[in-house]
């Protein structure tokens, strides 16, 4: 080579040297200048106790998530310390857009996130038989967790992978739709149980997708001993309880206490019922001629990995975790669509476009082509997500908000609030999908992390494209058939492991 086609690569060598010598010098002094970590504003622990009152006596409320930390923030500031928490970990609250993004950007190849203790219990000690050190993408960590998450990603955040089971999520969709008339009463009112109703929606379509399944939950005479019943109740009880393990009491942690009897009870029927369904799936899948393509999530997990305990608890998981979550996020659509007519109005129209009739079935590119119908599932999870915030645990040292964070710290990160601050939205409050329309008058450049509802980075959702696809593919055909009213005033919620709402569901259902 000659000296002057050597010389530019000895350049560019060189001043991706310099620029990085210079950020590390940045860095070294940012982290000289910044304040110390024990100089973090937050409450004072105290003797035997440390903070653990605070949450066992509940002072901030942590049955509502969003309000306890907007009182933790008017309280100290942008960045507040929790210490006292043994056998916990300390952890800091940040309300700042910027220190989010600074955490998010240093989280490294293998991001962590605090672990569900009592999850990890249950899998590594109480029934470590069957999990066998496999914890699953929720809650591994490290290696193994970028080893699940590597084999998780092709089969799960591809688009080309949602769309396979669009029709199958329409059929579902359909089922659901036509059961709605026979429910309303003489006032047209959806009855106590369609709450349910709507977790049901929610557990066959996830089983569809992961097991290739249908479980019969959308039938007019599933009983409530049935197994998909129990198995939902299992469900909402865990996330009750494990909130409850994880956020107010400690005492499990050196005792059984009933409520951590109770989660080892859920946990096990829970298991037990998905292992079935997924034992099921496998045979099915011995069962496939050479050359079938593979029809379900489990299915194509199978064909990756070399171990099929990985693949049994990702199925798991995904049985566990689409229920609850699905059915309240469209719920909330539902109730701002009904508290503002002229945007239902508008969505109305949209569907009109797509949905000349309203049987017209619904594909995965006509609802890539429904731009307000994005806008309105995306605004209805900033007011209100279904998961009020997010975590990571520190793996170098950073610096917010001019403090210092060593390694090894939570630090929790409260979406749910800062997505209704003034400061990051005009009229927070208000349900405007349109901020979400790219190039329309109202649409609105937000900070990027400030509203995350399916997380952010290698950790984000995996079950993202599902949920939205279910999500949007319902609420389509519900609005396009139906006029939503809620007149029972504003929805009351409680903060389980994520937020749920506790009022019947008593929608009024109006034929268009």
């Amino acid at each position: 080579m000659s000296l002057q086609a050597a010389f530019p690569r000895v350049c560019s060598v060189g001043c991706r040297f310099l620029t990085t010598a210079a950020a590390v010098d940045s860095r070294t002094a940012e982290w000289e200048s910044a304040k110390p970590y024990e100089e973090i504003p937050g409450p004072k622990p105290i003797p035997v106790l440390g903070n653990k009152h605070l949450f066992i006596f509940g002072k901030y409320n942590f049955s509502n998530m969003t309000e306890a930390h907007r009182k933790i923030n008017n309280e100290y500031g942008d960045i507040v310390k929790f210490t006292g928490l043994e056998p916990r970990r300390d952890f800091v609250m940040v309300y700042n857009a910027d220190d989010i993004e600074t955490a998010f950007r240093n989280e490294g190849i293998w991001p962590e996130r605090p672990s569900l203790k009592c999850v990890n219990y249950y899998r590594e000690t109480a029934r470590k038989d069957f999990f066998q050190g496999v914890g699953g993408i929720l809650n591994d960590q490290g290696e193994p967790w970028h080893k699940s998450r590597t084999l998780v990603n092709p089969v799960m955040m591809q688009p080309k992978t949602a769309k396979q089971y669009s029709n199958g999520i329409n059929q579902v969709s359909e089922e659901f739709i036509a059961r709605i008339p026979s429910w309303r009463d003489a006032k047209n009112e959806m009855p106590e149980e369609f709450k349910n109703e709507l977790h049901k929606w929610a557990l066959e379509s996830i089983a569809l997708i992961a097991l290739d399944t249908r479980l019969g939950c959308l039938g007019p005479n599933m009983k409530p001993d049935s197994v998909p019943q129990k198995m939902i109740l299992a469900i909402h009880q865990l996330f009750t309880d494990i909130h409850i393990l994880e956020m107010k009491s400690m005492m499990w942690y050196f005792i059984p206490t009933p409520t951590f009897k109770r989660f080892i009870k859920n946990s096990d029927l829970l298991m037990e019922i998905s292992y079935n369904y997924i034992k099921e799936g496998m045979e099915r899948c011995k069962n496939k001629k050479p050359g079938e393509e593979a029809s379900s999530v489990l299915e194509k997990f199978l064909e990756r990995d070399p171990d099929p305990k990985r693949a049994i608890i990702m199925a798991l998981d995904m049985l566990s975790a689409g229920v609850d979550t699905t059915s309240h996020a469209l719920t909330n659509v539902l109730l701002h669509l009904s508290e503002n007519k002229d945007k239902q109005t508008l969505l109305f129209n949209e569907l009109k476009q797509f949905m000349p009739k309203v049987d017209t079935p619904l594909t995965h590119e006509s609802l890539e082509e429904m731009k307000y119908l994005k806008a309105c599932v995306k605004e209805s999870m900033r007011i209100r997500p279904v998961a009020p915030g997010n975590a990571r645990t520190t793996r170098s040292e950073l610096v917010l908000s001019g403090y210092r964070i060593p390694k090894n710290v939570d630090v929790v990160f409260p979406h749910g609030l800062l997505s209704t601050m003034e400061k990051h939205y005009p009229e927070p409050q208000k349900f405007i999908p349109e901020r979400w329309i790219r190039g329309g008058e109202q649409a609105h450049k937000a900070h990027p992390f400030v509203t995350l509802p399916f997380g952010h980075g290698a950790r984000k959702c995996v079950g993202m494209r599902f949920a939205s696809m279910e999500i949007e593919m319902l609420l389509a055909k519900m609005v396009r058939r139906f006029e939503w009213d809620y007149k029972y005033g504003p929805m009351r919620y409680e903060t389980t492991l994520i937020d749920a709402p506790i009022d019947p569901l008593r929608f009024t259902v109006l034929d268009r």
